[in-house]
Formats: structure tokens, C-alpha cells, sequence
């Protein structure tokens, strides 16, 4: 089966272009900057993804230096005859310039499109490499190379399905990181628990306190502070259901990986049963999602209204 850009989850496959873009541009930067291992891990991954350039730079400079030159002897030539004016000699680095810049656009947006259409599992890992991955993400990743390595043990169609639900799984994993989030933002600390420890710190601070102006001043944080606990305490289900489902997506994410893995070396086809074991587990996730990001949105209304 193919897969490429075009067939992963949107957002993934939007951050892969913006690093393919990125990627392009290093040529032009690499005397400007030392070589640290997360750029060693950018020139490792730009050389899988880009492939051999096609024209390669040497050909396309060559090209450019040809174009520019043959510009110079014409330009020079009407020049002496005088049907050119003497400025125009600028015409030669300039045409150079703009073939060379023209064949680099050309090649990257071909490019582009070659790994939109499909990539290669050595592709596939490069990508993941560079987009700062989160463990879901580097799972889901590693899933889709497996498709590809599995090849003609898995029918088209079926990998189809498992791919489509993988992404359903990913897009959701990235939604309840958004709730989660926003959960820790309305609580405002790390847990409910850090809450109520600053709460009983700031008791056993007014307890040793005996100027009544300062006795005041505490008990007002005290009592903003256990709004804030009010609130946690309301909060903290939600977010300790979004982090065990966070959780949940993982580990269901890291199955199917091994499964596929499993599948990969196995010497006999994949069966309807090792599929169906699959899409069950990716479905009765997704349903569970779907139910804490509903609970979710309701407490967040709620406490909103």
C-alpha cells in the first residue's frame, strides 16, 4: 500500500511541510552554524526526506554559472555594437541568480509532491525525527512504518481502515491535550493537591502571625486561595479522566504498534481475526474519548456559566 502527506493525520502532515521547508533552507545556512546533535538530527533527516536533488545543486549551479555567462558574452556584445546600454550588463548575475533560485523552487515543490503522493518507511521515521514528536506521535509513526514494511501481508483496503483509525486515535490524543491544558490554566497550578499544600502553608504562617493588620492581610490570601481550592476540587476529576484517557490512547497506540511489529515478522499473512482484534481496541478507545471530551466540556461550561 502507498501512503503519503496527503493520507496521515492533517495536523502531522502540516508540521512535516513546515520542516520541509525549513529543511530546504539549510543549505544556505550551513557555514553559519556549529553542528549540535539536534541539527545533526535535521541534516540526518533532510537527507532521507529530499532524496537526491533532482536537477542536484552541483547541476543546478552549473547551470545558473552557464546561463549567466552566455548572458554576459550577449549583453557584451551588443554592448560594444552599441544596441544594449553599458547598465544591462547586470542583466548576466541577475538571470543567473533567477535560474538557479528557479530550479531550487522547481525541485523542492516536486519534492514536496513526491512525498505527499508517498513516502517510504525510512521516510516515515525521518519525519517523526524532526517534528518533535510527543511518545503518541512517535508511536503512531512507527505504526505507519510498519504498514509500509508489512507490504503484501496486509490487503490495501484493510490498511487503509487501521490507517484511518489511527489517525481518528492521534487527532484525539492532540484534542484532550488541549483540554488538559485548559483544565491546569482554570486550576492553576500543577494539581488540586499543590493547591491545598499552599492553602495549609499559608494557615500555619497566620497561625504564628500576631500584628492583626498582617493577621487580615493573610486571612484575605487564605480566602482567595480557597476559591481557587473550591474550584481545583471541582476541576480535578475531569483533569485526572483526560490524563488516565490521555494515557489509555498510549498504551492503545503502543498495541497496535506491537502488533503490527509482531505481524511483520510473522511468516503467514495477516488474518481477520489479528485485524479485527485491532480495530475493535482502536473503536472502544475512540468511543471512550469521546465520552471524557463530552464530560469535560460540560464541567468547563458549568463553571463558565
Amino acid at each position: 500500500m502507498k501512503i503519503g502527506l496527503r493520507d496521515i493525520e492533517p495536523n502531522i502532515a502540516r508540521r512535516i511541510r513546515e520542516m520541509l521547508d525549513y529543511m530546504r533552507t539549510m543549505e544556505f545556512q550551513d557555514h553559519h552554524h556549529t553542528h549540535t546533535p539536534e541539527r545533526d538530527v535535521l541534516l540526518a533527516a533532510r537527507t532521507v526526506l529530499q532524496r537526491t536533488d533532482l536537477p542536484p545543486v552541483l547541476v543546478r549551479f552549473t547551470f545558473s554559472v552557464g546561463v549567466g555567462f552566455l548572458t554576459l558574452l550577449l549583453v557584451a556584445g551588443g554592448i560594444n555594437s552599441g544596441t544594449i546600454p553599458g547598465p544591462m550588463v547586470i542583466a548576466a548575475p541577475l538571470l543567473g541568480g533567477l535560474t538557479y533560485w528557479h530550479a531550487w523552487r522547481v525541485n523542492k515543490q516536486e519534492r514536496a509532491d513526491d512525498l505527499d503522493r508517498s513516502m517510504t518507511s525510512e521516510e516515515v521515521r525521518a519525519a517523526c525525527s524532526v517534528i518533535n514528536a510527543t511518545p503518541s506521535e512517535t508511536s503512531y509513526f512507527e505504526s505507519i512504518s510498519l504498514l509500509l514494511e508489512i507490504g503484501t501481508q496486509l490487503d490495501t483496503q484493510t490498511g487503509k481502515d487501521i490507517l484511518s483509525e489511527l489517525n481518528v486515535l492521534i487527532a484525539q490524543a492532540r484534542q484532550l491535550q488541549v483540554h488538559r491544558d485548559n483544565l491546569r490554566a482554570a486550576i492553576n497550578a500543577e494539581s488540586a493537591d499543590a493547591l491545598f499544600a499552599q492553602r495549609e502553608d499559608l494557615r500555619t504562617k497566620l497561625s504564628r502571625i500576631a500584628d492583626e493588620a498582617a493577621r487580615r492581610a493573610m486571612e484575605q490570601s487564605i480566602d482567595l486561595l480557597e476559591t481557587r481550592c473550591q474550584a481545583a476540587q471541582t476541576l480535578q476529576p475531569s483533569l485526572e479522566r483526560v490524563e488516565a484517557q490521555q494515557e489509555v490512547i498510549l498504551q492503545t497506540l503502543v498495541s497496535v504498534q506491537s502488533s503490527l511489529a509482531r505481524m511483520k515478522v510473522a511468516p503467514a499473512a495477516l488474518t481477520a481475526p489479528d485485524i479485527a482484534v485491532i480495530q475493535s481496541s482502536i473503536s472502544e478507545v475512540t468511543g471512550q474519548t469521546q465520552a471524557v471530551e463530552q464530560a469535560v466540556q460540560e464541567v468547563m461550561s458549568v463553571r463558565s456559566g
